[in-house]
């Protein structure tokens, strides 16, 4: 399913959604109304409501079981938060004055000081949907229930906790005693403010190292940088045939390019899209006893000394590459060759007449179009398979896995998909956090930003107008800045 057509779906659902609930409203009246009292669930437009108090004993429990641990644990917090909020806003300006007036550097050299919305379908594969989705839900859940664990810490009454579809993105939410807040000291109060950004990061940085260490984690059960698993290729894919590729088959090499992982494979194959196609050194019994040449004839822009139809056979016209200072041809300039049989006797990859010379073989170069390429896939049983045609088929045909099953039934599914899901953990948490200190409305930055600047500047600043309107200013500048270079992003995508 494609991005539109899933938004649409969802859509729909939506829509179906809340007109169920206005006819249940007009015609079930009492008892549709206690069943949504008693569930907890609030139907509005393009969003999906859940609220409950079943878990707020259960958290105060938590809360003053451990209430030493729980005190050094959020005050831990605040530090590192009050660390980040600096670090957040030098990074906002410098976001900023780069895409304002140093665009095309920002794409470049500066680039570490990027944060981009993550957005299915633009900058991260739709096919990783339930992924983000998860991730989001994640987060969302373990900052809130910072707030709710350190409220329940410092005494403020915990009403409920409910979670929220908006669209297709999951949120959470906490509700607690505004009024009990304003009436603690700074220190507790920035506890409750500060929980949700820290287990932000907390989240991050667990997720970071399950990511690191997963490696160790499944080693019982899989290999890791071994290769690349292939888990299914494509019914139409040019790959498949009698001597193609097979599922369950552990691809170690492209051409002369090592693969020890996804990142691996993707960058072979980009090599060989990128890089001419090679040559191969070949000793001179090999090319007089399997060359079938014709006179050569250029078609399209290539020369071909096969006959008609000998392509179809696997057999190519192959050039020979000698450096005429030596001295005279050892052999015709163009042969007609077995690519299989070249290739996999070969004994290197070459693509000047030297780099064979010292070894008493000849440099034979395939003669092919510019988008189409011999890429040769070595696995670790079974012959090589040989692909001709354009990489990017190879690419868009192949689903592999960095992870290889010590035992078939071992699907390798599983710890693929902790893998990526601690990777959009890590980097998601850890943006939120960034996020959510910012001095912007309706952010946790705000209202630190408000108690800090309040609370410090008390004993400087008498009026209480002017203490007040000195962190509204800083807010309200950490908001425009923030939109500028959230609008700009979007624009630029």
């Amino acid at each position: 399913m494609d991005t539109i057509n899933f938004l649409i779906v969802a859509g729909l659902l939506h829509c179906s959604l809340f007109f169920f609930n206005v006819i249940f409203k007009s015609c079930l009246h009492y008892p549709y109304f206690l069943f949504l009292e008693n569930t907890g669930l609030e139907i509005k437009t393009l969003s999906l409501k859940w609220y409950t108090t079943a878990f707020n004993r259960k958290i105060l429990k938590w809360a003053t079981d451990r209430s030493r641990f729980w005190t050094l644990w959020f005050d831990i917090g605040v530090v590192v938060s009050i660390i980040l909020l600096p670090i957040a806003t030098i990074i906002v300006l410098k976001m900023t004055f780069d895409n304002l007036f140093f665009q095309s550097e920002s794409e470049g050299s500066n680039r570490q000081w990027n944060l981009e919305p993550m957005i299915p379908g633009i900058n991260i594969p739709f096919s990783d949907i339930q992924y983000y989705i998860i991730t989001l839900g994640l987060c969302s859940i373990f900052h809130e229930f910072g707030h709710a664990m350190a409220s329940s810490l410092e005494n403020v009454q915990l009403f409920g906790v409910g979670l929220m579809l908006a669209f297709i993105v999951p949120l959470s939410y906490v509700s607690i005693d505004s009024d009990q807040l304003k009436q603690l000291r700074l220190k507790n109060k920035l506890r409750i403010l500060c929980a949700g950004v820290w287990h932000n990061l907390v989240l991050a940085v667990v997720a970071a190292i399950i990511f690191y260490v997963s490696g160790w984690i499944w080693a019982p059960l899989f290999l890791s940088n071994s290769g690349v698993y292939i888990q299914s290729i494509e019914p139409n894919s040019p790959l498949l045939g009698p001597k193609g590729l097979l599922n369950n088959d552990i691809i170690y090499k492209i051409n002369d390019c090592p693969v020890k992982n996804n990142n691996d494979w993707y960058h072979c194959i980009l090599q060989s899209v990128k890089q001419p196609t090679p040559g191969y050194c070949v000793v001179k019994s090999i090319i007089e006893e399997y060359d079938e040449s014709i006179p050569a004839t250029v078609e399209n822009g290539v020369i071909n000394c096969c006959r008609l139809n000998e392509n179809l056979n696997g057999k190519l016209c192959f050039e020979h590459v000698e450096d005429s200072a030596i001295g005279p041809l050892q052999l015709q300039l163009h042969s007609c060759l077995s690519a299989r049989i070249l290739i996999e006797r070969s004994i290197r990859y070459c693509q000047y007449s030297f780099q064979c010379a010292e070894l008493n073989a000849h440099c034979m170069i395939p003669q092919l179009n510019n988008s189409t390429k011999i890429v040769q896939l070595s696995r670790k049983e079974g012959s090589d398979v040989l692909f001709l045609g354009h990489p990017h088929e190879i690419y868009q045909s192949v689903k592999i896995s960095n992870w290889i099953p010590r035992h078939q039934f071992f699907n390798p599914n599983i710890p693929e998909s902790l893998e990526i899901l601690c990777k959009y953990m890590t980097v998601l948490s850890a943006g939120l956090a960034v996020i959510n200190i910012i001095p912007c409305f309706f952010f946790d930055g705000q209202y630190i930003v408000i108690e800090l600047s309040q609370n410090l500047l008390r004993p400087f600043i008498s009026n209480k107008s002017m203490r007040d309107t000195i962190p509204l200013t800083l807010v309200s500048v950490g908001t425009i800045l923030l939109t500028i270079n959230i609008l700009l992003t979007f624009i630029r995508m």
